[in-house]
């Protein structure tokens, strides 16, 4: 259980939570792949085009970041944070977020293709079969035995290859903070659930 204190997920605060935020048909066809667990920067030939679904009081501000599926939409300058630790296998792809005529660029949808078969099979709580990956995660806790054995670096950043969560070492998590950026919180893996979204 050593890991399990050291990871968060990212999640929207109330100010971008007031928006939903999603891909037009305009994006470019190479970012249907976001789910992918490799590189796509030979599919991706143009920008993404992100626009919102819900809430839009005419007073849409973009924030740093933004909860759009995947791995999320994120400002220039928490992109910036996160390429300070050269991670691994995570890739930026700008996208342009338009709404009512106006069109903001400097943003940047998160491909995290570093992924890591991590979760703890016996600690962790799930609905269905664990071995063959057909169930519904209810409670992530961290293999510390396969953890151990892969790099802090290339563990800073990463996708549960069992389930899509992207998870953040607390040392990233702690230069977010300092950022002082908009749109987000750090929840705690221990504190994830099927319901954490709505709490």
């Amino acid at each position: 259980m050593k890991y399990d204190n050291q990871y968060y997920l990212l999640t929207e605060d109330a100010s971008s939570g007031a928006y939903m935020l999603a891909e037009s048909e305009k994006s470019d066809e190479g970012l249907e792949d976001l789910l992918m667990m490799q590189s796509i920067k030979r599919r991706v030939l143009g920008p993404g085009h992100v626009h919102i679904t819900f809430g839009d009081d005419g007073k849409y501000s973009p924030c740093d970041y933004h909860e759009v599926l995947p791995a999320g939409l994120i400002s220039e300058k928490l992109k910036h944070v996160l390429e300070s630790f050269h991670l691994p296998g995570v890739d930026f792809y700008p996208a342009h977020i338009e709404n009512r005529g106006k069109v903001w660029k400097d943003h940047y949808l998160v491909h995290v293709w570093q992924n890591h078969r991590a979760l703890h099979p016996q600690r962790s709580v799930y609905q269905g079969t664990y071995e063959d990956d057909m169930f519904i995660l209810k409670k992530i806790s961290l293999n510390e035995e396969v953890l151990d054995l892969i790099p802090l670096q290339e563990r800073l950043v990463f996708r549960l290859n069992e389930d899509p969560q992207y998870l953040y070492h607390e040392s990233v998590v702690e230069a977010l903070r300092l950022a002082d950026l908009t749109g987000l919180n750090f929840l705690p893996i221990q504190n994830w659930g099927p319901d954490s979204a709505f709490s």
